[in-house]
């Protein structure tokens, strides 16, 4: 399960659709709407995505 969740863009207040596992350092994206650039700066993305992966790999493990 990839989760998403919304950003609000800097610039217009949009909401912005991410997957959490490209919330990685260096990585940004850009609002369609008025051009802003978001950077994300944290591992917390990364490590969000690993947690919820491996709660997935382990509920499957119990239910086989």
């Amino acid at each position: 399960m990839k989760l998403e969740v919304d950003i609000e863009c800097p610039g217009c207040k949009r909401k912005l659709k991410t997957k959490v596992e490209n919330m990685r350092p260096r990585q940004k994206m850009r609002c369609l709407s008025c051009n802003s650039e978001i950077r994300f700066s944290g591992d917390d993305g990364r490590k969000a995505q690993r947690a919820i992966d491996d709660f997935e790999k382990t509920l499957k493990k119990i239910f086989k």
